[in-house]
């Protein structure tokens, strides 16, 4: 798939991102929003989960080591209810455990710091 046949893809669907470091946050709320039709962004586990109930959500970026509750618990958690949501994690940790719990649960694994170039690369495998 092209770059531009990504992009359209990508204006149609709706994505929330969840990491409880405010920089990644900040810097993905300036990015996301020209990608997506809907962008949403929480700063933990469970407010991921509260912001999935409200709205439908096409892709999934999460870290997964956060307050409250990991990212791991909190996918498991959203694929209760929504099944179909495609998955990528990202984490400032390489150790296998991650990777593996990402894999199981059926997701794409990114190591932070999160280049653009990877970040679309990954976007493209989902879709």
């Amino acid at each position: 798939m092209t770059k531009n046949g990504i992009k359209l893809k990508l204006k149609d669907l709706t994505v929330m991102f969840v990491d409880d470091e405010e920089f990644v946050v900040e810097t993905m709320q300036e990015i996301l929003p020209m990608l997506f039709k809907n962008s949403y962004f929480a700063n933990n586990g469970l407010d991921g989960i509260s912001q999935a109930k409200k709205n439908k959500i096409d892709i999934l970026i999460t870290d997964l080591s956060m307050p409250k509750m990991n990212g791991i618990d909190m996918i498991k958690k959203i694929k209760e209810f929504s099944s179909d949501t495609k998955i990528i994690c990202v984490s400032g940790h390489n150790e296998s455990e991650f990777v593996q719990k990402a894999q199981e649960l059926k997701s794409l694994f990114i190591i932070k710091p999160i280049s653009s170039s990877e970040l679309f690369k990954a976007l493209e495998e989902v879709l």
